[in-house]
């Protein structure tokens, strides 16, 4: 069945990654980074990630339950959408 349109839209407004919020993890991720790899792979995921899981807690919290299948294809499906743009945030801001 996959997500309804006001899960949809709550991850799409959780997407949209704010100037100013981009440059407080890219200020986190440099006190983090591992000393292998490059410093843009680690804040991408660490960006992703944390996209990832704050929707995944709201989604939980909301139906205290996990997605099933149908709703992590759509959950990735957009975020697959999406991460261009946020490479692209990632790399002007770097």
């Amino acid at each position: 069945m996959g997500l309804s349109l006001p899960d949809k839209k709550e991850l799409e407004s959780i997407l949209k990654i704010d100037a100013r919020e981009l440059d407080k993890m890219i200020t986190f991720s440099r006190k983090l980074v591992p000393s292998q790899g490059s410093l843009y792979d680690f804040i991408y995921g660490l960006v992703v990630g944390m996209i990832l899981g704050n929707y995944l807690e709201k989604f939980f919290l909301k139906y205290k339950r996990d997605p099933d299948n149908d709703e992590l294809i759509d959950i990735y499906f957009t975020l697959s959408l999406r991460s261009p743009k946020i490479r692209k945030l990632i790399l002007s801001n770097l």
